[in-house]
């Protein structure tokens, strides 16, 4: 508008019933207002100018934040994309390995459950042989004790005087008394004859038949009647077998003894190997447990971290897609407003020119 009225005084001024007196001032003064108009041109052409200058400075800082704004906000929801991935494929792998801790965990609990229901067992069926090992021992001491007893003392009567000189008759029924207790064990028959065991028993029974000579008492039917003739060779015969039951009952003993400490010492290295295990078990299941624990941390907060970078990315988003759009608008209206300056500038030109 500026422009077209200094276009219409230039028409005016330079029109041809203007011009005589134009050059008639001229004359006159120094400064004609020809030329005060083209100054006044001049300087609104200068303002123009200066304004534009100022106008394009502050387009281009604003041109300027639009660029690095949607560079930064282009690298910004790149790398939101890229950690959208990176923990979508993170959250996947920590629930797989979480379930397989948990599978681990179920497992090991179950080991250790039979771990020690196992040396529970063991240890019920050390104790329970032990007890029948100890049972069979004292009975074995005791029946050894008895033998060893009677055998003593059947050595000590002498042969052919059995009783007679070096025994009382409590003695004998001591004897008698220990070797019936013997005859009660079943272990008894071991490794003896059945001749050997009537023998033993008719002692037992009859021991008055071992004790003492009836040559002259007895009648010679009775004498026949005693299987076993004279004393001394019975109480010699009878003291060899109990010593041989003797020798049976303390070699059976020694073999109990030996099989009790390989059994012993069986459950000792059973056990031993089975607390290692346990042991194992144990602490393998602590760190399963950890580990768990420190993935399950993990995966809340990958999960929470995903929620935010989502929310973020949204954000992103939005604020790239206004920028881009307003930032558009804004070059639009630049680009219009430096058309429109430049045809003012060379409208404000021309009439200097005319």
């Amino acid at each position: 508008m500026k422009c077209c009225l200094v276009l219409v005084a230039l028409v005016l001024v330079l029109s041809p019933a203007s011009v005589g007196a134009v050059k008639l001032v001229k004359s006159e003064k120094t400064r004609t207002p020809m030329a005060m108009v083209v100054q006044l041109l001049t300087e609104m052409k200068a303002r123009i100018e200066g304004d534009s200058k100022l106008e394009q400075n502050s387009y281009d800082k604003y041109a300027c934040w639009c660029e690095s704004t949607m560079v930064r906000k282009a690298k910004d929801i790149s790398e939101a994309q890229a950690k959208i991935e990176e923990l979508q494929a993170l959250i996947i792998k920590l629930k797989a390995e979480i379930a397989s801790h948990g599978a681990e965990i179920q497992q090991l609990n179950k080991d250790i459950a039979q771990n020690i229901e196992a040396q529970g067992e063991a240890k019920a069926v050390r104790d329970s042989a032990f007890e029948e090992y100890n049972g069979e021992k004292t009975e074995n001491e005791q029946c050894i004790g008895a033998l060893e007893a009677a055998v003593k003392a059947l050595s000590g009567a002498g042969a052919g005087k059995f009783l007679e000189t070096s025994m009382r008759q409590a003695e004998l029924l001591s004897v008698v008394a220990g070797v019936r207790s013997v005859l009660e064990k079943p272990s008894s028959s071991r490794g003896i004859s059945e001749g050997d065991m009537k023998l033993v028993q008719h002692f037992v029974e009859r021991p008055d038949d071992f004790s003492s000579r009836r040559g002259s008492a007895l009648s010679a039917a009775q004498v026949g009647n005693n299987p076993f003739g004279d004393y001394a060779p019975q109480s010699t015969q009878i003291q060899g077998i109990l010593k041989g039951m003797y020798d049976t009952f303390v070699g059976d003993m020694e073999k109990a003894n030996a099989k009790e400490a390989d059994s012993q010492k069986a459950f000792e290295e059973l056990m031993a190997t089975k607390l290692r295990e346990l042991q194992t078990l144990q602490e393998t299941l602590k760190q399963q447990e950890l580990d768990e624990a420190t993935k399950t941390q993990t995966l809340a907060e990958s999960e929470e971290l995903l929620d935010a970078t989502k929310a973020q990315l949204e954000a992103d988003e939005n604020f790239f897609d206004i920028t881009k759009a307003a930032c558009q608008v804004k070059a639009s209206e630049w680009s219009e407003r430096v058309r429109l300056r430049t045809m003012e500038l060379q409208g404000v030109s021309k009439a200097i020119e005319i």
